[in-house]
């Protein structure tokens, strides 16, 4: 059986992420550089990690080499080098990627997983206590939103927003604009929630990554490429909130082709299916302007809640999207 070897310092190497892939009972090692490994060893690269300049001579060896981008939907431009050499050494190389299909690409080895953030942040959520947070409602506020770094899209929305701004909790740091009470001085600050901000609100309006489908920030090697949930509509699921996205068409759609209910009864959720960004962000408007909080007393609204929170934390759940879509295709590659 081939042996995998991470392309990770001891002092970088984000141990649990790894353990996530691998596993229970096997032994992570990591790479050596004063060491000879024999010819069947596996060396997995991540897109963030170290020593991608030994990728080169270790397919010409004949070893057989992993990337891991799958905190990212697109492969940076600039690893586009990687690419290349995978299709020069059929057979050799093998992506790892959030998405929700492999494109099938001539001697390459492609995992697509859509559920890495799923994955990785029920235990995330779990060390910022949201899965143990009851809820104390005490709406005075229509809906939540937490924005960070400034994109062109991101812009839009919040000036188009203007009119309802006074009616939310939001933070758009780009802009200078913070949540009160908020926990920057936490390593896991991203997936920090404070109960009084979910409480105080109806709903959280969830900025994906990507609004804008053809904004496209490196290279695919997926299907249906447009299509990516990270932690911005996991966290409402988490913490017991009614979502609308402001995402690509078709996204929210595809959250619940993962078993997660959505709300029809709060919103018309047709707006999913607007293919302009703008014009479908402009829906988005329309429908907070006209939203009613009371509607959020409905107890469908509050039993879809617990439901997507249970589901959300479902370990063995969880387990099992792990070994499927990550550790089997791995170990199909390396065998």
């Amino acid at each position: 059986m081939a042996k995998i070897v991470f392309m990770w310092s001891p002092e970088h190497a984000p141990m649990r992420k790894l353990s996530i892939i691998l596993p229970d009972d096997y032994k992570i090692e990591l790479f050596d550089p004063e060491k000879t490994y024999p010819s069947h060893t596996v060396f997995y690269y991540d897109m963030y990690g170290g020593y991608h300049d030994c990728i080169p001579s270790q397919l010409t060896q004949g070893h057989r080499v992993v990337f891991d981008a799958k905190n990212e939907h697109y492969v940076h431009h600039h690893f586009r080098w990687v690419l290349d050499l995978f299709l020069t050494n059929p057979g050799q190389g093998c992506f790892v990627i959030s998405g929700d299909q492999p494109d099938p690409l001539p001697g390459v080895e492609i995992i697509a997983t859509p559920y890495w953030y799923w994955i990785m942040d029920q235990h995330n959520f779990r060390e910022t206590g949201l899965d143990q947070q009851q809820r104390n409602f005490n709406i005075t506020h229509k809906f939540f939103m937490s924005m960070g770094l400034q994109r062109l899209e991101r812009d839009y929305l919040y000036d188009s927003l203007v009119d309802v701004l006074p009616q939310s909790l939001h933070s758009y740091r780009a802009r200078g604009v913070e949540l009160p009470d908020d926990r920057m001085d936490i390593v896991l600050w991203q997936r920090y929630v404070n109960p009084a901000w979910i409480d105080s609100t109806a709903f959280t309006l969830a900025v994906e990554t990507y609004i804008d489908h053809l904004a496209l920030t490196g290279y695919s090697i997926t299907q249906r490429n447009h299509l990516f949930l990270c932690e911005k509509s996991y966290k409402p699921i988490a913490a017991q909130h009614p979502l609308l996205m402001v995402s690509t068409h078709n996204n929210l759609a595809y959250l619940r082709s993962q078993g997660f209910e959505t709300f029809p009864e709060l919103f018309d959720e047709s707006y999913d299916d607007i293919l302009d960004w703008r014009q479908r962000v402009q829906r988005i408007v329309e429908i907070i302007k006209q939203f009613d909080i009371k509607l959020v007393q409905q107890p469908t609204v509050q039993e879809k809640t617990r439901y997507n929170h249970a589901r959300f934390f479902d370990q063995a759940l969880v387990k099992q999207l792990a070994q499927q879509t990550i550790q089997q295709p791995l170990w199909s590659f390396m065998s």
